[in-house]
């Protein structure tokens, strides 16, 4: 037998026999604790925001610069860097067993 497609994007049912939306049909609802990891948010103070003006003094420590720090949110998705590229380079070219056995003859007729 084949499957039938179907219009919506639901996944297909399991096959053994168990209904995964439970007895009303409806999902399974998620637990309001189990989404943030059971940690309370009292803990957090809200935070502001300026654009494009400088901060307020209160936000500034006595050098000048701002009071807290918050990690950088950049992503890089490039494989090598210029600094990382000759040894991350040859060190994915050397997981090819070939590349070493070529490495060894070049070496035994230079010397």
């Amino acid at each position: 037998m084949g499957h039938k497609k179907t219009g919506s994007n639901e996944k297909n049912p399991p096959s053994d026999g168990s209904d995964p939306h439970g007895d009303d049909g409806q999902p399974p609802q998620a637990n309001p604790e189990d989404l943030n990891g059971g940690e309370e948010d009292e803990d957090h103070e809200n935070r502001t925001l300026f654009f494009n003006q400088p901060l307020p003094e209160e936000l500034l420590d006595e050098n000048g610069h701002p009071t807290q720090v918050f990690t950088r949110n950049k992503i890089r998705t490039a494989k090598y860097t210029p600094l990382s590229f000759v040894p991350k380079n040859l060190w994915f070219q050397f997981h090819n067993v070939a590349n070493i056995f070529f490495l060894f003859l070049v070496i035994l007729v230079v010397s």
